[in-house]
């Protein structure tokens, strides 16, 4: 199967606490064969006293889980057999299963391993003492542009050369979209001023007036500046997305 064009590899880039890019993204050797995702519907199955059995209440919709399976592979298979993975679709780690390199020495076996790739795929699950977690992730392939927290790194070794490095491996890394419930509701622009919504600032808005549009009354635009970290809220910039939190959590807070 031929594809047009240079073929897209993968690339994983990590986000610190602003979102964006620190580091230098990794962009993938082999792209998985497919990743999988899934969303789990939640509903609360608590039925009243003489309620008749009414039917389930939806509650929310959580964000989606990922899993992506990454192969890593030092051992020359590709020049063996000349493969071309631009223009070829192949179940890449059932085909080279069976592969094993000779290799005679060890400045060659320090040389052609996949220790330094692993090692940057570990450096997604370290701590960052800069911002109290590991750094969140945004992956890109084709259609696919996922921000999303990894929750879990699986690293299957497959294949070690004399010298005992690795050469082959499977990494498995599972990750949540990192899009909260609340932005996701406020990008759905819903009018009940129990919700987040997101709004972008127009020429001649105020925070007054647009706190007004949202809640029916100016008087919580203080809590809104605080919410967005404005420091000169009676200046707002023309095209400023800002977060306007549910009525109930403002007027607690």
């Amino acid at each position: 199967m031929a594809f047009l064009g240079e073929l897209e590899k993968m690339i994983v880039t990590k986000l610190d606490q602003d979102g964006a890019a620190t580091g230098t993204p990794i962009q993938v050797l082999i792209n998985p064969e497919g990743y999988k995702e899934s969303y789990t519907v939640e509903y609360n199955d608590d039925q009243p006293n003489n309620s008749g059995g009414k039917s389930p209440q939806f509650v929310k919709v959580k964000p989606g889980n990922f899993s992506f399976k990454l192969l890593f592979d030092s051992t020359g298979i590709f020049d063996v057999v000349g493969l071309n993975l631009e223009e070829t679709l192949i179940s890449i780690e059932e085909d080279i299963s069976g592969f094993i390199p000779f290799q005679d020495d060890d400045e060659q076996a320090e040389n052609n391993n996949i220790v330094e790739e692993i090692e940057k795929i570990k450096e997604f699950v370290v701590y960052q003492g800069d911002i109290h977690k590991p750094y969140q992730l945004q992956i890109n392939w084709g259609a696919l542009e996922l921000k999303c927290i990894l929750t879990k790194l699986d690293i299957d070794y497959k294949l070690f050369n004399p010298q005992g490095f690795p050469i082959r491996a499977v990494a498995t890394l599972t990750c949540k979209q990192s899009t909260s419930e609340v932005l996701r509701l406020a990008k759905e622009k819903k009018s009940s001023p129990d919700l987040t919504h997101i709004r972008t600032v127009r020429e001649g808005d105020t925070l007054p007036l647009m706190s007004y549009r949202i809640y029916g009354d100016s008087k919580y635009y203080l809590e809104v500046a605080r919410v967005n970290n404005l420091l000169n809220f009676r200046s707002l910039t023309p095209g400023t997305e800002l977060i306007f939190p549910p009525l109930d959590k403002t007027q607690s807070a």
